[in-house]
């Protein structure tokens, strides 16, 4: 059987893209030790954006199923059909995993930023405004804002100039993603859109085409301090009993 590509439906993309190619690889289409098709590459042939393929294979390769092997690609890992592949913790996570989860993107991504401020190129920093304009057309839908955060958050880890801090950045969120999104649904009710955060990231852009490392770790940190209240929020609602954070 050969491998195919097209169209995914709507809704958690990176997800339905990752089960796509998990279900080929489970049914040998994609053998073991088969190249796969670069990013731009698989993002056209599944309609998608390069962010939602990025973050796709990082699940993949967090299951073991596809392994990058440096400048020659990513390939289907040899023990790919051995594992039991996106078996993803049951959902929403403990709370305890949600705040050691908060605890590492607030490490992750503040030093980021910082070190984007220092070696964002001027063609980064233009993707990072197009990406802000993608957020602002989302403002009203959580799971279109969602996605579009995320390719902002790809690119401002590629700034960084560091392959490895982009790895952890799209795993962490990954993991993070469903709360996300239950989180924004909670600020879409409560202030009717997500323009709050939309001029949060423009800040944050223009504090790194500044080259100013402190302002871009200033307004991070309380772009990701607004959004973690809201994600411990559902937390606090589900369970009543739950300690409130720091208690």
């Amino acid at each position: 059987m050969k491998p195919s590509f097209g169209p995914v439906r709507r809704g958690n993309i990176p997800v339905a893209i990752a089960a796509d190619l998990r279900a080929q690889i489970e049914q040998g289409r994609l053998e073991p030790g088969r190249q796969l098709p670069g990013h731009r590459e698989l993002a056209a042939l599944f309609s998608v954006s390069v962010g939602s393929v990025r973050e796709a294979l990082s699940m993949l390769r967090s299951a073991g199923l596809i392994e990058t092997r440096a400048g020659r690609g990513t390939f289907v890992a040899a023990q790919a059909g051995r594992r039991d592949a996106l078996s993803p913790p049951a959902l929403p996570l403990e709370r305890k995993a949600i705040e050691e989860l908060i605890e590492a993107r607030e490490v992750l991504e503040l030093q980021v930023a910082a070190m984007a401020a220092k070696r964002a190129t001027a063609e980064q920093v233009a993707e990072l405004r197009g990406h802000v304009e993608r957020l602002e057309a989302a403002a009203s839908s959580p799971a279109a804002f969602l996605d579009a955060d995320l390719e902002f958050h790809v690119v401002l880890a590629e700034a960084s100039g560091n392959r490895y801090l982009v790895r952890a950045m799209t795993e962490i969120r990954s993991l993070l993603e469903q709360d996300m999104e239950l989180a924004a649904e909670i600020a879409i009710r409560r202030f009717g859109d997500l323009r709050v955060s939309v001029d949060s990231h423009r800040q944050l852009v223009d504090a790194i085409a500044a080259h100013d490392a402190d302002a871009a770790r200033a307004v991070l940190a309380g772009m990701m301090s607004r959004n973690h209240e809201f994600v411990l929020g559902l937390y606090a609602l589900a369970r009543p009993d739950a300690p409130r954070p720091g208690g």
